[in-house]
């Protein structure tokens, strides 16, 4: 299969726009699937670090969405944890159509902020290269939260696991997934964004062989220019060398998502790990101290390209803007990648902590639509011709609170789609 030297960054992507459904309901089909609003969850496709991954299906439209499931209570023990100590958060899995959790056991506030910089992030990014966010769901009678992306048809890039060995793509299809990779990467530097947990599992492939990052679950926003990050995230197996040191104090974020991509290359080229260890520690000292062995059959190029990548002193490691126009990536210049200027022009405006307070928006609950309605069409039936000339002369105060009801109400609704 011959990889188009052309990235599909070229075509133009609507605005996202995010649905928040703060009172969803799960029920079963007729037969027996589990269901939340429209959304029927097919089957379970995969399983990431906070959450379960399912095959849903719009009932009216028949689209298929990837929708993530999030178990309520261990993303607070996560959050709770977090706030103990750094780094670091309980990790959990969705816990699926489970029992029912009673109100007065859930914590006051809203369940969206349990994921509040993912959602922040996901709602300011527009790219072909990053997963897209449609809806998040949440019912107060359930543990689990859902998040409703795009879907990608063809999975993950690869899966493959400490000790083992998958089937390697060919180098000319390991370049165009890296190419993918490139321009995503610089898109979120761009956005003053470091995703922090770079790997195969983390990039998925659409029907048309389309790369795009997912999960930003330990994504960091960074200032303008200043990078640094103090605590340590991601999977273990392809974290930089100056994060696999206790107390390694500020590093640059860019530095070590670049060290990722550096490993997430190695293994489309060789489908293993270049680092392998089932204990922690060891593996750790692997990644700062030991050597990358790479095939004799290599093409040089292609291992010079490695060894920039997987340059163990953050300071000599390639730059994004170095890789751009790299021998091996561009076939020397021959299939140069599209301009920055292109590939940024959907930059995000910076996300800020306020911004992240306020992801998530209110929306007004079924009850007090009806409750209003019904207000409004009492007073209606109970006044009559003339009550009523009189009145749209000079409101009275209680027909002046059902019109602050109904204004309410309009202001309330126009806040259920919100675009980024």
């Amino acid at each position: 299969m011959k990889s188009p030297p052309d990235s599909p960054a070229l075509s133009p992507r609507p605005a996202s726009v995010v649905v928040e459904t703060l009172g969803a309901k799960t029920s079963e089909t007729k037969e027996g699937l589990p269901q939340i609003n429209q959304y029927i969850l097919k089957k379970e496709i995969g399983r990431g670090a906070f959450g379960t991954v399912h095959l849903g299906v719009d009932k009216n439209t028949g689209n298929e969405y990837a929708i993530k499931e999030f178990s309520k209570q261990r993303l607070r023990r996560r959050e709770q944890s977090a706030m103990l100590r750094r780094p670091g958060g309980l990790r959990g899995r969705g816990r699926g159509f489970g029992p029912r959790v009673p109100r007065h056991a859930q914590s006051s506030g809203n369940p969206l902020d349990l994921v509040r910089t993912e959602l922040a992030i996901l709602k300011k990014l527009n790219h072909p290269h990053v997963v897209r966010l449609f809806e998040v769901l949440d019912d107060p009678d359930n543990d689990s939260l859902y998040m409703v992306f795009e879907m990608a048809h063809k999975g993950v890039l690869m899966d493959v696991e400490a000790g083992g060995t998958v089937t390697p793509y060919s180098e000319e299809m390991a370049r165009h997934f890296f190419r993918d990779m490139i321009l995503g990467i610089e898109y979120l530097h761009y956005s003053n964004i470091v995703h922090r947990d770079i790997k195969p599992d983390n990039l998925l492939l659409s029907q048309d062989g389309v790369l795009k990052f997912v999960d930003f679950g330990v994504s960091e926003m960074f200032q303008k220019d200043n990078d640094l990050l103090k605590k340590s995230a991601g999977s273990p197996a392809f974290m930089a060398p100056e994060l696999c040191t206790a107390n390694h104090g500020e590093v640059s974020g860019k530095a070590a998502d670049i060290w990722s991509m550096g490993v997430t290359l190695y293994c489309l080229v060789y489908g293993r790990l270049p680092f392998i260890s089932t204990n922690f520690i060891e593996l750790n000292s692997k990644i700062c101290h030991d050597p990358v062995e790479y095939d004799k059959s290599t093409n040089p190029e292609l291992v010079m390209l490695l060894q920039k990548l997987l340059e163990k002193d953050p300071e000599k490691r390639i730059s994004i803007s170095e890789l751009r126009v790299d021998p091996w990536v561009t076939k020397h210049g021959q299939e140069p990648l599209i301009s920055e200027e292109e590939n940024n022009a959907a930059m995000v405006t910076e996300v800020t902590e306020e911004e992240i307070s306020r992801a998530i928006s209110k929306i007004v609950p079924v009850f007090m639509v009806m409750k209003a309605v019904s207000k409004f069409k009492r007073h209606s039936r109970s006044m009559s011709q003339q009550s009523l000339s009189k009145v749209m002369d000079k409101p009275s105060s209680q027909e002046s609170s059902d019109s602050d009801d109904i204004e309410h109400l309009k202001t309330e609704t126009e806040s259920l789609h919100i675009s980024s």
